[in-house]
């Protein structure tokens, strides 16, 4: 039987990084040691204003102890949903919004991501070439064709979706009545467009879970039907002024008596036994609508605002039926 042998000079494997040493050697033998890097875990795939990522710590101790079947209603960026799937505390996910184009979104990233990953990478070599008054130009003709008027299929409605997320001003994404997109271009030196790994953790996060269409109205009936065991609801807030009166995300925006109803739809979740967690500005309003709950403030960042020395932490109210916790 030959015997088998070892090189003093291993040659290493195709791709390793091998760092030349003095005297000419190299650490070849420590490329084959080292592990290969992490994958990148879940979060947002999208820049959304009133996003709870940096909430996260302030609302997690907030949350019931277990939770199985959970649902959120106004999925926006999904920071809580994509926080509670890293704690691995899901057996089931529903995610659902009125914005046709955040469902597609995460619809296309389920089912369809590197398709989604090529659409966007045409994008970004078609801005990116630009000079700025090229750049704005694109980006409003991304912005005039509307899936409205033309034929879009989901991957390119989706990757219009998030190449105007990633371009427009502070991220923000604004629909007029009509549901058309008016955010105006922003201005960044090189602007991450594709983040093709982050996609591909949301994809993953994503395997398995309802995406749906959903006006909040029906959320009872989704409960129901899928025997959801928690819901956290964090719905445009209600404006504690004219001049933060952002809650035009969806075409039509949230009236005062959108939020009244969304209050009822709460009572009827109580009254099913079933637990909820819901967000919003600290206001009259709100505190009247869910009074008989449990209310907590949490201070939040306010990122919005043309002048600088005008944001800065605002209160917002966590409310909780937790009788039922």
């Amino acid at each position: 039987m030959a015997r088998s042998t070892t090189s003093s000079n291993p040659t290493p494997r195709q791709g390793a990084h091998l760092q030349v040493l003095p005297g000419g050697r190299s650490n070849a033998a420590t490329a084959r040691k080292l592990a290969p890097a992490p994958a990148p875990s879940a979060g947002p795939f999208v820049k959304w204003v009133g996003g709870k990522t940096r909430l996260l710590e302030q609302l997690d101790p907030l949350l019931p102890r277990e939770i199985a079947r959970y649902v959120e209603p106004f999925v926006g960026g999904g920071a809580m949903f994509f926080h509670l799937h890293g704690k691995g505390a899901l057996q089931h996910a529903a995610l659902t919004d009125a914005n046709l184009d955040v469902i597609t979104a995460y619809q296309v990233i389920a089912g369809e991501v590197d398709l989604l990953i090529d659409a966007l990478r045409l994008h970004e070599r078609r801005y990116l070439r630009q000079d700025h008054d090229g750049r704005a130009a694109y980006f409003y003709q991304v912005r005039e064709r509307h899936p409205v008027d033309i034929e879009m299929d989901a991957i390119e409605r989706a990757a219009r979706m998030l190449f105007l997320n990633r371009t427009c001003f502070n991220g923000l994404w604004r629909e007029n009545k009509s549901g058309r997109f008016n955010t105006p271009h922003g201005r960044y030196a090189r602007p991450q467009i594709v983040q093709a790994e982050k996609l591909r953790a949301a994809a993953g996060a994503l395997d398995g879970v309802h995406i749906e269409l959903r006006d909040f109205r029906r959320l009872p009936e989704l409960v129901r039907e899928q025997d959801l065991d928690f819901v956290y609801l964090d719905p445009p807030y209600h404006p504690i002024s004219a001049t933060s009166a952002f809650n035009a995300y969806a075409g039509g925006g949230f009236s005062a008596r959108d939020q009244r109803e969304l209050g009822e739809v709460c009572r009827e979740l109580d009254r099913m036994g079933v637990r909820f967690m819901l967000s919003n500005s600290d206001c009259p309003l709100i505190r009247e609508i869910y009074r008989g709950f449990e209310v907590d403030v949490v201070k939040a960042p306010r990122a919005v605002n043309c002048r600088g020395d005008r944001r800065g932490d605002v209160d917002e109210v966590v409310v909780r039926n937790t009788r039922r916790y």
